[in-house]
């Protein structure tokens, strides 16, 4: 009996310290960000992970966040996911966190509008007005933030890094285009890596959330 129970405790055990080691997604970056910022960024990607388990229905979770970047890497595909897959209270919670925290701004930071641009001048009828348009407020990856500083010196897929300091220079790229341009540089098996799930969640996920979260139709 007393052998059956210490059975129990270590199997116990050896599974919690397998759960564990699963969520140390960007533990790569302890040496370069702060260890509550990677905490925090491991707590993302946990979340994430288990929407995208939940929305494919599916336990292999490299497979799903190969899956995630293609569907919405694809102009030509509608994406299905539902309203509650983004805007859900534990997202935003996190959002909130990193705002809290001060990480937010280590890994975004608003996206301001270049006042030269020409706008194109469109013909309308007489007395027409046009409606005065809302403007979103954005955030892009910051290209002179911590996260990326970090990410350019820790991540081994020069493809990858290559992608993100091209979607911090120019920031009002489409995201579709974007995720387009990541899924083609990695491979499912490069998803066995933490810290590439942990790029996705941040950079295709909580980018999302924030911004739907800030501009509510």
């Amino acid at each position: 009996m007393i052998n059956k129970i210490l059975l129990l405790i270590l199997t116990i055990s050896v599974i919690s310290c397998q759960s564990q080691t699963d969520k140390n997604y960007a533990n790569e970056l302890k040496n370069c960000l702060p260890n509550e910022d990677v905490d925090l960024l491991n707590k993302a990607t946990f979340h994430f992970e288990k929407l995208l388990s939940e929305h494919y229905e599916n336990s292999d979770n490299s497979e799903n966040f190969y899956n995630y970047l293609t569907e919405i890497g694809s102009i030509q595909t509608e994406m299905n996911f539902k309203a509650d897959f983004y805007l859900n209270s534990s997202s935003v919670k996190i959002l909130d966190e990193m705002e809290e925290t001060g990480m937010f701004g280590k890994i975004w930071t608003k996206f301001i509008e270049d006042a030269n641009e020409e706008e194109i001048p469109i013909t309308a009828p007489p007395g027409y007005e046009e409606p005065e348009k809302k403007k979103i407020e954005l955030y892009i990856l910051n290209s002179n933030g911590l996260y990326l500083e970090c990410i350019n010196k820790k991540s081994n897929n020069e493809e990858v890094k290559e992608v993100l300091n091209s979607q911090s220079e120019y920031g009002d790229i489409s995201p579709s285009i974007i995720a387009g341009a990541m899924k083609n540089a990695v491979k499912k098996t490069d998803f066995d890596n933490g810290l590439n799930k942990t790029i996705v969640a941040i950079g295709f996920y909580y980018n999302i959330v924030d911004l739907l979260n800030r501009n509510p139709r």
